[in-house]
């Protein structure tokens, strides 16, 4: 009888083991977690559409996207009603002649001081609300303005983003918040290249944005990836490193080849009403490019997005979810505690 019971103990011990670590694979929350500010803070995430033509795109979408090159000047032409969405502006620092070639030293020495003081102008001048993601995913080794083309070191980087900062926020309208971008993965996956070490600090930051995608098997070095599995680990270090910071899906795709991404995106909303709740909007990547990463194509997608807009309470295409984004209300900056 002795050995029965023992037998019986262990059983659910190993029961109680597997379901904790399973638990923790799905990066459930357990009890005595801890909250970060914004995870309990003005509940609730801005449904977004990030598309090469908007004319055509016949879904709704709480943000506007456009991406810069360095010397581009304010989209107004592109610009019709600036009532109904957020102005969302990636604005890359390279030169169309030369985009290999890193700008960085020249920004900060001043070298572009007068055109990053238009574009702050032109920006307040426009009155309506615009997020400004200036040089995204620099913790990647594809863009000149990386770690990785700056002598592998963050500092060329950090500095930059000082300087464009002061420049907007002195220049620039309460309008306008500005968006620390990374890649949800570091590549290379190094100690220098940790995203952490290009964050600039809390003063010249408004929001951390991620940039979260699920290659699928189109590519030689991809699998199937959950967004628990893609967002898990980026967003755990992102409101550990900015606790009073709101955050962003900056970029966010799934690929097709390999699982199924009508479940993928299910996850991925239900993940975000229901874990990552710091996440206050997402911009879904609507392009055709490495792959067909696009929803707006399928009726299946389509209607999924659109339910979620319309049914579910947490989501919203309408930017006013923002407000308190943008007028200040309740924004944590001033914030030194967490839940």
């Amino acid at each position: 009888m002795g050995n029965i019971k023992k037998l019986v103990f262990i059983f659910w011990v190993l029961v109680f083991v597997l379901v904790f670590f399973f638990l923790k694979e799905m990066d459930f929350r357990f009890p005595w977690q801890k909250k970060y500010y914004y995870e309990i803070k003005n509940p609730g995430c801005l449904m977004g559409i990030i598309s090469q033509d908007y004319k055509s795109l016949s879904l709704p979408t709480g943000f506007k996207s456009f991406y810069l090159a360095w010397g581009d000047n304010f989209p107004y032409k592109e610009i019709k009603n600036k009532k109904n969405f957020i102005l969302y502006i990636t604005w890359e620092p390279y030169l169309k002649k030369e985009p290999k070639k890193s700008i960085l030293d020249k920004i900060v020495s001043g070298d572009y001081d007068d055109y990053i003081k238009k574009m702050a102008v032109s920006i307040k001048n426009y009155k309506g609300p615009v997020i400004l993601r200036w040089g995204h995913e620099p913790n990647g080794d594809w863009y000149s303005w990386s770690g990785f083309y700056n002598g592998k070191n963050p500092n060329s980087y950090k500095n930059a983003w000082i300087k464009v900062a002061d420049i907007v926020r002195k220049n620039g309208g309460d309008n306008v918040k500005l968006v620390f971008s990374v890649n949800g993965e570091d590549k290379p996956d190094k100690p220098w290249n940790r995203f952490e070490n290009y964050y600039p600090g809390d003063d010249y930051v408004d929001a951390v944005g991620l940039d979260i995608y699920n290659w699928g098997k189109t590519q030689s070095w991809s699998n199937w990836r959950s967004p628990v599995s893609a967002i898990k680990k980026p967003y755990a270090r992102a409101v550990k490193m900015a606790p009073f910071k709101p955050i962003f899906i900056t970029e966010v795709g799934s690929c097709e080849k390999g699982g199924d991404k009508f479940e993928w995106f299910e996850s991925f909303l239900s993940k975000l009403e229901n874990r990552y709740t710091a996440v206050k909007g997402f911009m879904w990547f609507d392009y055709d490019k490495e792959c067909d990463w696009r929803i707006s194509v399928s009726d299946k997608l389509r209607e999924q997005y659109l339910n979620a807009a319309k049914k579910r309470k947490y989501f919203s295409t309408s930017h006013e979810i923002l407000d308190w984004f943008f007028k200040g209300r309740d924004n944590g900056c001033n914030e030194s505690r967490t839940y």
